[in-house]
């Protein structure tokens, strides 16, 4: 689930409704940071030392009595909360020590907490920021507990819901006092309710209010809505009704919310005990009561809560969600849950430690300081491994899922998985990191470049080599391990070893060329001991122009995760197996942009579009057809290709929108790989309701049918050309026939273009023109469009 948030000055922020999008939501306002790169990048540097003209600083723009709350700063005077024990509010030494407060000028000493020891240390540590904002949230949410307020959690104020988020980012904005205030609580009566900008706190209740704090309040109610038929209620509105009787508020609260496109709802926070029932369309669920410090999971299917166990889950029990939107990690704890039900929770939900050791996958040898990342609980965390090759003293709880994957380009490439045993207690769990064989090819002016010299830089070594009469070298390496590319001792770019990629591109200039010979020319002669006969016997002639190299990204297909043909967790670590997962979902928006969720499933895909008021529409869902890759003339090459039949999602229609999609001329090419299918879908969608015939894409092979050579792989397609009044639906239009659409023909293109597509073939008549604008010149095409090399603005989710 996402939140988008517009500031004042227009600024639109989207973010993951968890823990971690909160805090970049909140650093985001407060310091225009972007947590979405590293803490290290200078924008994030910079924000960090920021400093405002009322001495507030860093990332979350932090007071000096807040960083006195945590421990971090010791005060202007130098006075404890322990000093003011039994000291009444009026004494002087209570007035002295408030006032310490009012000027921001970090005068004072500091802790030296987690080693900081300055407002210097503070402002260069990002990463202490990151984890003292951990700490400031939890701290506020004892501040809301002691003092009642979570009673209101579920009431809406000024048209402002108040739960858990919104109300801790209230605090942060103007204290404790401010939010009894909004409130209106008679104790807190007065106390200001903006902050010295001039900010309500109403602004920061309603813009960060819809986020799941996870560990701030351990009680959280999770649901899923779906009607009678199993079918997800996608952004469904419903009425959540609460009633409670406590010390600061009693009375029934009602707040309306939306499911997101999976059906689930915001999550729910109230004080334990309050009885919640959800409403919608004149009917109710069943009563469901508010846990103290437990999460609750349930599915309210035709608004009765048909799944809600009875004794609920324990905490960080995986969400149960529609099959398609689980994550293989998500899926795999579900499996486990069975099991540890069958033993004692209080045995199996406790901590053990192990050690992690990953070895090379070819020879089993350690690797020492190697940096790995686990994924647990669904937080990622980076760890280092010692001399030895080993991370000592892991601690996790049994029966959860564990994820180990290593750094990657994009993203990181996981490369195992395995289930928390009782049994690992105290031992040593060693994976084996793969080792990846590829090519180097090497163009120059997009021509192979053969009998190359080369140096490779790889694990600290100089490795010499010469590309074949192709202009490859194929090499093998350890998965995550960065190497240099250049000539002689000159590592002029570096890159990183991508799992299931089978070649990656380097593109030299005339400067490496020459580079490249002199190399071997002073080897060759130095080798024969004789004097290098130049005009400048002291140094060699540099090339006229600078050597360089770029490479390209590597097309890859990264694991999500490892199982056993039955589907169940491996839990030995021996052999690993390629991943298996279910569905890759496309989401596909009106404005060209593709999401692809769970990119490296093999099951099944599925297709939903987006319109710009943000209404979602289905398209179906299908199965992969796994076939091989194939590069001109049909070669099969390393590596598989999963195609659609695009005639299982040919029809779809929702008033004025939606596609006929059909095949022509008793045509057998109705196979798609799933990005041109995302990208043709979403053309479609956006041009209202018509009909496309085709006359095809690839073969259920991926093979492209002769005579054509361009349709391989699932990624070309034809169509017949658009006719005024319709005429295409039921004959062949030609582009010199009188009945051609012109301009029905020029949108489709602009839609094609707009979702990806960069290689178009058309024909104006008899001649040698294209006739659409934008498009290519190719012989008999004066009868059907193509379309292909699809190129979308895709992002991986």
């Amino acid at each position: 689930m996402k939140k988008t948030i517009i500031f004042k000055d227009g600024t639109i922020k989207t973010s993951e409704t968890n823990l971690a999008g909160f805090i970049s939501a909140v650093s985001f306002k407060e310091s225009s940071s972007d947590l979405s790169l590293s803490l290290s990048h200078p924008i994030n540097m910079r924000c960090a030392k920021k400093v405002n003209t009322n001495g507030y600083m860093g990332l979350f723009q932090w007071g000096e009595s807040a960083l006195y709350d945590l421990g971090y700063y010791l005060g202007d005077r130098g006075i404890s909360y322990e000093d003011l024990k039994n000291v009444k509010r009026e004494s002087a030494l209570y007035r002295r020590w408030k006032s310490q407060f009012s000027s921001n000028n970090w005068s004072g000493k500091w802790s030296g907490k987690r080693n900081i020891n300055s407002k210097f240390d503070f402002l260069n540590s990002p990463s202490i920021q990151y984890e003292v904002i951990k700490e400031w949230i939890e701290y506020l949410c004892k501040q809301i507990r002691n003092n009642n307020l979570n009673e209101h959690f579920g009431r809406t104020i000024q048209g402002v819901e108040i739960n858990e988020s919104g109300a801790i980012a209230g605090i942060h904005l103007v204290g404790i006092g401010g939010l009894g205030a909004f409130l209106g609580i008679a104790s807190f009566s007065g106390q200001k309710q903006t902050d010295g900008n001039g900010t309500h706190i109403k602004k920061y209740i309603q813009d960060f209010g819809g986020f799941d704090l996870e560990k701030c309040c351990n009680r959280k109610i999770y649901i899923q809505l779906k009607d009678q038929n199993e079918n997800l209620l996608r952004r469904k509105e419903v009425t959540i009704i609460s009633k409670y009787s406590g010390k600061s508020f009693s009375g029934e609260t009602k707040v309306k919310v939306k499911s997101d496109e999976n059906g689930n709802l915001p999550v729910i926070v109230r004080h334990p005990l309050t009885e919640i029932k959800i409403a919608a369309d004149g009917k109710e669920s069943n009563l469901i009561i508010q846990k103290k410090d437990q999460k609750q999971y349930g599915i309210i299917q035709n608004f009765e809560v048909s799944r809600f166990s009875a004794t609920l889950e324990e905490n960080s029990t995986p969400q149960p969600k529609s099959e398609p939107t689980k994550t293989p990690q998500e899926v795999r704890n579900e499996q486990n849950l069975a099991e540890i039900k069958r033993d004692s929770i209080a045995e199996n939900t406790k901590d053990i430690s192990f050690n992690i050791q990953i070895v090379e996958g070819d020879t089993g040898k350690k690797i020492s300081n190697m940096n790995f990342f686990l994924t647990y609980k669904g937080n990622i965390k980076k760890h280092t491994a010692n001399s030895q090759g080993i991370k000592q003293n892991i601690i996790a709880e049994v029966g959860q899922d564990i994820e180990v994957s290593v750094s990657g380009e994009a993203e990181n490439q996981k490369i195992y998985h395995f289930k928390v045993e009782k049994s690992l207690s105290n031992q040593t769990i060693k994976i084996k990191l793969p080792v990846q064989s590829f090519k180097i090819i090497v163009k120059k002016d997009d021509k192979l470049v053969p009998n190359l010299a080369l140096t490779l830089f790889y694990r600290g070594r100089e490795i010499s080599k010469k590309t074949n009469s192709l202009g490859e070298i194929s090499v093998r390496m350890l998965v995550g391990f960065v190497y240099g590319f250049g000539a002689g001792s000159k590592s002029l770019t570096k890159v990183r070893v991508i799992h299931n990629s089978s070649s990656r591109v380097f593109r030299i200039n005339e400067g490496f060329e020459k580079l490249s010979k002199q190399v071997v020319m002073t080897q060759t002669q130095s080798n024969k001991q004789q004097p290098v006969l130049t005009s400048n016997p002291t140094s060699p002639i540099p090339p006229a122009q600078p050597a360089e190299v770029k490479h390209e990204q590597p097309k890859a297909i990264q694991q999500n995760t490892y199982t056993e043909n039955s589907g169940k967790p491996l839990t030995t670590i021996s052999n690993q197996a390629p991943p298996t997962s279910d569905i890759t979902r496309y989401h596909i928006y009106h404005d060209g942009k593709i999401k692809r969720e769970n990119k490296a499933a093999t099951g099944y895909a599925e297709f939903i579009f987006y319109e710009a008021n943000g209404t979602a529409h289905n398209l179906g869902k299908s199965r992969f057809i796994k076939a091989p890759l194939r590069k001109s003339g049909n070669e099969i090459i390393a590596g598989n290709c999963y195609l659609i039949d695009f005639t299982k999602h040919g029809l779809y229609r929702k008033g004025n929108l939606g596609y006929k999609w059909f095949i022509t001329g008793g045509n057998i090419r109705f196979y798609l790989n799933g990005i041109s299918m995302a990208a043709i879908l979403g053309s479609f969608m956006n041009l209202g309701y018509e009909e496309y015939p085709s006359s095809g894409a690839s073969l259920i092979d991926g093979s492209s049918q002769k005579p054509s050579v361009t349709h391989r792989n699932g990624e070309a397609c034809d169509f017949r050309y658009l006719g005024k009044n319709n005429a295409h639906r039921t004959e062949a239009i030609w582009t010199q026939n009188s009945n051609y659409d012109d301009q029905r023909n020029i949108n489709l293109v602009h839609e094609f273009k707009k979702f990806g597509f960069t290689v178009f073939y058309t024909q104006d008549g008899y001649t040698k023109r294209p006739k659409i604008p934008g498009t290519g010149y190719a012989k008999n095409h004066y009868h059907h469009l193509h379309i292909g090399t699809c190129v979308p603005k895709i992002q991986d989710i």
